[in-house]
């Protein structure tokens, strides 16, 4: 079975991708020199980590070559032909990498320490949502990550 098509992924496409579109055209249209698109891939697929990734990702067009010049909030899967995990944050790219804001909350380690995927897991992740709207417009409204 292709990644993509797994149930999971479906139920998440279906649930995450038109909201992310609405907030990407939401930053396209108000937030200066930033373009923003909403997106999802599979990932680690010659790996263990087996996932895929959900994406509003969005680029500063105006930072300088030393800037960090861009900032996505995502939520990815992993370990779909297994025990699927999942995660969520709004991170700043390279070479900062600072997060911003994760869900759930605060975690250390690997992707074996996400949170194991479950219906009451889903509707938190669903009510965090707003959290990480709100800081992604935090950090593109601040235009640099948190740690400079």
């Amino acid at each position: 079975m292709s990644l993509a098509s797994h149930p999971l992924v479906k139920k998440l496409e279906k649930r995450l991708l038109p909201e992310f579109q609405k907030i990407a055209d939401r930053i396209n249209q108000t937030v200066p020199n930033v373009s923003a698109r909403a997106y999802s891939s599979s990932i680690g697929s010659l790996t263990e980590f087996q996932g895929h990734s959900f994406f509003i990702d969005c680029l500063l067009s105006d930072a300088s070559y030393d800037e960090t010049d861009n900032v996505a909030l995502g939520v990815e899967l992993c370990h779909l032909t297994t025990i699927p995990r999942i995660s969520a944050d709004v991170c700043w790219g390279h070479p900062s990498g600072h997060s911003v804001a994760d869900f759930p909350d605060y975690w250390i380690g690997s992707s074996n320490d996400w949170l194991i995927v479950s219906d009451e897991v889903l509707k938190d992740l669903y009510k965090y949502l707003p959290r990480l709207y709100e800081a992604l417009f935090t950090a593109l409204k601040r235009r640099k990550p948190g740690d400079e």
